[in-house]
């Protein structure tokens, strides 16, 4: 063989064993990443197959809903939440961003912010987002701006959800259409499995009332219903929604409503656990994140926090 085919085809043959080892590296990234910061997370499927959030998303391509616990406030699920986003976006078809951090009623203004009317700080101002928007969502958000994809405000405004739990689900019929309009057309009261699971908590050693529960389940039903309407308008989209973990827990909640407002729907959860909770937190139906432990929010001995939220303006 003559010297320069010979240097052409130790190149070559140099290129593919480099590809093997890339590929293997890679598998092995994901499989064995330790949770040394708060900012790492480890993906795996329902059968307990390690993914990249790439690899994540070529699977997630063909649901309708992708919905992803978190933990407000770990760094590694917000991280996550980003990391998966980028992906979907990368995707054939189109996603849109459901969030529980944004209420019906503010639904104009984020549309304001992603059409670039609004700079961050009036945005954050009249939309009344969560005072950690920019440590947690800010990523997120960005994202679908930069993307142009959709951000449905999902969910219902916290003073009508606290007056529901002050005087029960009759509260709605007190409000004027437009208001009334910013909570789900019909909220799931039935004695199911997340009612048993939602009045089994006790807060302070009380259990909740019936109210209360109205109250929790507005945040579900309405969830549910924005993003279900929003896919009957929309039906060659997809939508992944970011939520509290106990909206989805078990497969009730949420995901409960939205499969009894529209059984057809392809629903993935991704439920996130912390490294101490995994044997405590068995996820049947889920994909899991496992991210690194929180600290204590407590020592023993030390007092609970007290605080209140005054008493709604019903």
């Amino acid at each position: 063989m003559r010297p320069l085919l010979c240097r052409f085809a130790l190149a070559l043959f140099s290129l593919l064993l480099m590809g093997c080892q890339v590929t293997s590296l890679s598998s092995s990234y994901v499989s064995t990443l330790s949770l040394n910061t708060l900012y790492d997370y480890q993906l795996s499927d329902a059968k307990q197959q390690p993914l990249t959030p790439i690899q994540a998303a070529v699977q997630l391509a063909s649901f309708d809903v992708v919905m992803v616990g978190e933990l407000h406030g770990h760094q590694g699920i917000h991280r996550f939440q980003a990391d998966l986003f980028a992906a979907l976006l990368q995707q054939p078809h189109p996603w849109a961003l459901a969030m529980e951090q944004f209420s019906r009623d503010h639904q104009a203004e984020v549309n304001r912010y992603l059409a670039g009317e609004l700079g961050e700080e009036q945005f954050i101002k009249q939309a009344n987002a969560w005072p950690s928007y920019k440590s947690d969502y800010r990523a997120l958000f960005m994202l679908a701006k930069e993307a142009k994809a959709p951000v449905i405000a999902a969910n219902a405004p916290l003073n009508i959800v606290r007056c529901i739990g002050k005087f029960g689900p009759e509260y709605l019929q007190r409000l004027p259409a437009k208001e009334r309009s910013w909570v789900a057309k019909q909220l799931t009261l039935d004695s199911d499995a997340y009612k048993a699971r939602f009045m089994a908590n006790r807060h302070h050693g009380q259990a909740p009332s019936e109210a209360q529960f109205a109250a929790q389940t507005s945040w579900d039903d309405t969830m549910a219903e924005s993003i279900n309407d929003y896919l009957a308008r929309h039906p060659s989209q997809s939508v992944m929604l970011t939520l509290g973990r106990f909206h989805i827990k078990e497969g009730l909640g949420t995901v409960q409503r939205l499969q009894a407002r529209n059984p057809a729907l392809k629903i993935a959860l991704i439920y996130p656990v912390t490294a101490d909770e995994i044997e405590t937190e068995p996820q049947a139906q889920s994909w899991m994140l496992k991210v690194a432990a929180l600290p204590p929010a407590r020592l023993t001995g030390e007092p609970l926090p007290t605080f209140s939220l005054g008493e709604p303006e019903c």
